[in-house]
């Protein structure tokens, strides 16, 4: 399978989503996405890798991405968690309409303060109306879900002690590269940190 990044070059994500520019620095030469993945990790403000990688994917894989990371950094806390959760992993897998009603409705019924609740946010914001009102049809801004999946991996690394926080990041864009190349989703998890 080829690349999952609907994207060929690292500006054209900041042309599709012009507000980007306002959290992440655009790029000064013609790079791949991924490539820039990897310099935005690698430079002044690390976990602006995120921000990026989450829009820089298609949005079902990016939700993808987003439960992995949520999961593996072993921020999911509750039960409702667990339940929106597997309600996007079946948005994920059917992709239809009925299921991202259901995600947007849990998560929505949720208290905004958890990852998951943010991932859940994210595929119901993939696509529907912003407007409660059927009659009044207000499309959902198109970044929605890559903010939304951003805000819910911040959220996560927020539960990762300090010393562990690269290298939760790590493991974070290691595995979402790794997918995005075509392969599976790699199991997200924290290292051990090495003995002393």
């Amino acid at each position: 399978m080829g690349s999952r990044i609907r994207f060929t070059k690292a500006k054209q994500v900041f042309e599709t989503y012009p507000e980007l520019s306002d959290n992440v620095v655009e790029p000064t030469s013609d790079v791949a996405p991924q490539d820039y993945v990897r310099a935005l990790q690698e430079g002044e403000s690390p976990l602006t890798s995120i921000c990026y990688f989450a829009h820089a994917l298609p949005k079902r894989e990016s939700v993808w991405w987003g439960m992995k990371c949520v999961s593996g950094l072993g921020a999911v806390k509750t039960d409702t968690d667990r339940h929106i959760l597997e309600l996007c992993e079946h948005w994920v897998r059917e992709g239809d309409e009925e299921a991202r009603s259901a995600v947007q409705a849990a998560a929505e019924a949720a208290k905004p303060d958890s990852a998951a609740v943010w991932i859940g946010m994210a595929a119901g914001w993939s696509g529907g109306s912003l407007s409660p009102n059927p009659d009044h049809r207000v499309d959902m801004p198109a970044d929605l879900t890559a903010k939304a999946v951003n805000a819910g991996i911040m959220i996560a690394m927020g539960h990762v002690e300090p010393p562990n926080r690269d290298n939760a990041l790590d493991t974070c864009i290691s595995a979402g590269l790794s997918f995005a190349e075509g392969g599976s989703m790699p199991t997200v998890s924290l290292r051990e940190p090495a003995a002393l």
